[in-house]
């Protein structure tokens, strides 16, 4: 991120990592100059373990808006 300074969507990735993980390194890509939001799919959509999806979406939407 460091080499532009054009508007970023990161993508998010499969990922075997716990949820928790997963959405503290997003938080952290969210807090770079430059990135303006996630796209997301099925770390998002098929939480691990049978996740809640809802709460999944939720916590991605804080992220992106710094809630």
């Amino acid at each position: 991120m460091e080499s532009t300074t054009l508007p970023t969507l990161l993508l998010g990735g499969d990922t075997d990592a716990a949820p928790e993980e997963t959405y503290a390194a997003w938080g952290a890509a969210l807090a770079l100059p430059g990135v303006h939001g996630l796209m997301v799919g099925r770390s998002l959509l098929y939480p691990p373990h049978g996740g809640d999806v809802t709460q999944a979406v939720d916590t991605a939407a804080d992220l992106v808006h710094g809630r």
